[in-house]
């Protein structure tokens, strides 16, 4: 009887291994599955500029297809504040197409505009979201046109994968690699037009909050503007999980296979390090208090760390207002606070 035992001790032990191995193979193919099926759709890059793609700075207007609007409760507001905004004296009478190359990398090409209305004032770089984004989207040629009426020099420009600059990759990685493009640009102005550390400033939208990265990595940008911008990592993919209609549990595959996606860990850089890091140089943040898109605890998680280490932080909670609306709904009291935040911030 022992030997037969044995025999069906051993079958079992092979049947429960094989079970076991069937049931990992199950759930590392749902891993996986899940997390590129997240992250594909959240990190995928649109090249070129859409309907904007015929934007120029001296030539420029809102139009839209309205299509990417999501449809949310205060939809058709945030689409009559950006088709019946007058544009046509926001026109910038001359302006520098220029090219320059991410910092480290000579092999990749990105294409700007340089508006320059005086040569002893400061300049702005100015960076633009996702997904199907650029320099020529209106509200970065508005925030341009504010600026110059402000006295302000500005550069704006396509990250690389987006606009008129190469196509090297086809994901977002989230700031985590595109950071070197806003310090190439912060290169080129110093290299080309002789600004100082301190004369540069830098402000961007939503996605564009990689930027903070270039700040913190960069002591010579004066000061930073961020609009509606994704500045806490775990928290965007939380947000994108619930955009998608996915349990914030998938939040471990989708940051992994994102980051093999876009070859770098989305994780190893936060924009945290700017709130930590600033020192005495200024911050502003201005977030809709209603933003579907990108919650504003971002800001105000943002706003606690720079509080927490004395840092220089001035912030703008637009109440019912959504994603970069209140450039649109707020026209006037945006452009006086931009205008006077970098007149006062820059040297």
């Amino acid at each position: 009887m022992e030997p037969g035992l044995s025999t069906i001790s051993s079958l079992n032990k092979k049947r429960i291994i094989a079970i076991s191995l069937i049931t990992i193979f199950v759930l590392s193919t749902a891993y996986i599955g899940i997390g590129y099926a997240v992250a594909s759709a959240s990190l995928s890059i649109n090249p070129g500029c859409g309907i904007w793609s015929n934007n120029t700075p001296d030539n420029w207007t809102t139009d839209d297809d309205w299509k990417s609007f999501e449809p949310y409760n205060d939809s058709e507001e945030r689409i009559t504040i950006r088709r019946d905004f007058d544009v046509s004296n926001l026109q910038m009478d001359s302006y520098e197409n220029i090219t320059f190359n991410p910092r480290g990398n000579s092999e990749i090409t990105l294409r700007g505009w340089y508006v320059e209305v005086d040569s002893d004032a400061p300049v702005v770089i100015q960076t633009h979201g996702m997904p199907i984004n650029g320099k020529c989207k209106p509200e970065m040629l508005l925030m341009q046109a504010y600026l110059s009426e402000g006295g302000i020099n500005t550069l704006s420009f396509d990250l690389r994968n987006y606009g008129e600059s190469d196509v090297v990759d086809d994901y977002f990685a989230v700031g985590q690699i595109e950071y070197n493009d806003l310090l190439g640009a912060y290169d080129w102005l110093v290299s080309e037009k002789g600004y100082m550390n301190g004369e540069v400033g830098m402000a961007a939208f939503s996605a564009g909050g990689g930027a903070a990265i270039a700040f913190a990595e960069e002591v010579g940008i004066g000061a930073m503007w961020l609009d509606s911008a994704v500045l806490d990592f775990p928290l965007l993919v939380k947000n994108e999980l619930g955009r998608l209609g996915y349990p914030q549990i998938f939040a471990g595959p989708a940051i992994t296979v994102g980051g093999w996606l876009v070859g770098v860990e989305l994780d190893a850089r936060s924009p945290m390090e700017a709130a930590l890091n600033s020192n005495s140089r200024p911050v502003f943040l201005t977030h809709g208090m209603e933003d579907p898109r990108v919650s504003i605890a971002h800001s105000q998680n943002f706003e606690e760390r720079m509080n927490d280490v004395d840092g220089d932080i001035s912030t703008w909670y637009v109440p019912a207002r959504g994603h970069v609306d209140a450039i649109w709904g707020e026209s006037d009291e945006y452009r006086n606070n931009i205008v006077t935040f970098f007149s006062n911030g820059l040297s």
